[in-house]
């Protein structure tokens, strides 16, 4: 009621209300009638959950993000969150709604999911998928750079072989990582061995179960490590430690999206930070020029990543070892 400049609130308790949004990023007038807002809709989809649900802080930073560049911009927002069961059931529907604007949150979405892309009457623009060759506003981290920054840390740490722990259910964003992590071992001189790619399971649990295994039948793994995202980096590392593998020492590894686990994780990990509030408000941003100029060019955003050094790695020497 605050919000929208209702009545049925006490003019103390609408002060101390609006005090406490302001703060927070809300953007409210307690003396003009209330405000017209454009309305989109945020979609997000869900293929198997296991990236979107399972991938902890990352995606709802983005959706937060969105959430208070919408405010910032007069828009109401609406979420619907939605799989593939039910996918052409909501794409029919936001047709027939009047909106003013779509963001997908496209994570889980793959190639055969971009049929329902077509003749949505207004704007749309997909986070996290790069959908590349596809006639779509995308954006999305720059996945190349990232992976590229990632395997010349630990080259130039010294580390003569780099594995890679591979999302066994990848997203567009992991096969892009993955084509990057070859491209950089060709580009640092290093080996690239096939056998040094470790498909796991993208949840922590999941990833912890499988590379136990793979230790249990006397997997040997170089002294390096570059994973797909945190997740899967953590659930390795808990594995690596319980089976007598000290890190850094006998295995440095760099992850990918700096989940806030990741900084108390023991060791802390390194990681690739991805900037979740510069996506959320570049979609936005985004977004607002699609509805003002409707005939405007596709357009595709990359935002970078820094690397953020922890204690997950460290320089190789010859005394290090793995069992």
């Amino acid at each position: 009621m605050v919000l929208n400049n209702k009545e049925g609130v006490g003019a103390k308790t609408r002060e101390s209300i609006a005090n406490l949004l302001i703060e927070n990023g809300y953007r409210i007038n307690l003396h003009e009638p209330t405000v017209q807002y454009k309305s989109i809709r945020f979609l997000k989809y869900s293929r198997h959950s296991y990236l979107v649900n399972g991938n902890a802080g990352f995606v709802s930073a983005i959706i937060d993000s969105v959430e208070k560049e919408a405010r910032s911009l007069n828009f109401d927002l609406v979420m619907t969150v939605f799989g593939k069961n039910n996918i052409r059931e909501i794409f029919d529907l936001v047709r027939a709604q009047p909106l003013d604007g779509i963001i997908l949150l496209a994570t889980e979405f793959e190639k055969e999911d971009i049929c329902h892309l077509r003749n949505i009457p207004v704007p749309i623009v997909a986070i996290d998928n790069y959908m590349d060759l596809e006639h779509v506003n995308c954006v999305n981290m720059n996945n190349y750079e990232a992976t590229f920054c990632a395997v010349k840390y630990l080259a130039d740490l010294g580390h003569p072989r780099i594995g890679y722990l591979y999302n066994n259910m990848p997203s567009s964003n992991c096969l892009a990582r993955l084509q990057a992590y070859k491209a950089a071992l060709g580009a640092y001189n290093l080996p690239l061995d096939h056998n040094l790619i470790y498909p796991l399971h993208p949840t922590m649990s999941g990833s912890y179960e499988m590379a136990l295994e793979l230790l249990q039948n006397n997997t040997t793994f170089p002294s390096a490590l570059v994973a797909t995202n945190d997740s899967i980096a953590l659930g390795a590392i808990k594995a690596f430690k319980e089976y007598g593998l000290r890190i850094p020492e006998d295995i440095s590894v760099v992850g990918f999206d700096d989940i806030p686990y990741s900084a108390i994780n023991d060791p802390p990990l390194t990681t690739m930070n991805v900037s979740c509030q510069d996506i959320g408000s570049w979609a936005m941003r985004l977004l607002c020029d699609r509805i003002q100029n409707t005939n405007a060019p596709f357009t595709k955003i990359q935002v970078g990543t820094t690397l953020i050094t922890r204690s997950s790695t460290c320089t190789y020497t010859k005394n290090n070892h793995v069992k």
